[in-house]
């Protein structure tokens, strides 16, 4: 058997889903996951959180939906959570979509960011359509950030 390409490793979209954490008077922070199975490997989460446009992403072995859901409850693992740092983090999503060499499952992301950046329904819907599908097996529609990125439209 020839070494194995990362490339060709398969991943599988087990589950996401989509929240807005917080309102009030605090600008809301939106967070959507994605659980992903790689074909020979241990499953993985992605999760991005957003505030005012501004997207952190970690990628973590188990969920941390919920900590971001009940942030006061969860205080010590968000702490931990962003001491150990975000696979990405910016003003916007630019970088990312410039430079994504060296991160897993890059595809993985944008679909995370498709479900974060679609209206509530259409992103509902993407899931149910999605879960259980490998990601190749799957289009994933740009979201507008991706869209603008790719017309060199500045938001400023």
């Amino acid at each position: 058997m020839g070494h194995a390409v990362i490339k060709d490793t398969k991943y599988q979209i087990v589950n996401a889903r989509v929240d807005q954490a917080s309102g009030g008077p605090d600008a809301p922070i939106l967070v959507a996951e994605v659980e992903l199975k790689p074909s020979n490997g241990v499953p993985f989460f992605y999760t991005l959180v957003e505030c005012e446009g501004a997207p952190m992403i970690y990628k973590t072995e188990s969920s941390v939906f919920d900590w971001w859901m009940n942030p006061d409850e969860h205080e010590s693992e968000l702490d931990d959570l962003q001491d150990a740092g975000p696979l990405y983090e910016g003003e916007n999503y630019d970088e990312l979509f410039e430079d994504h060499k060296g991160i897993e499952c890059y595809e993985g992301l944008r679909y995370l960011i498709y479900v974060m950046r679609a209206s509530w329904d259409e992103a509902e819907a993407f899931i149910q359509a999605t879960k259980g599908k490998n990601l190749d097996e799957i289009e994933i529609p740009k979201s507008d950030v991706e869209e603008d990125w790719e017309n060199g439209e500045d938001e400023d």
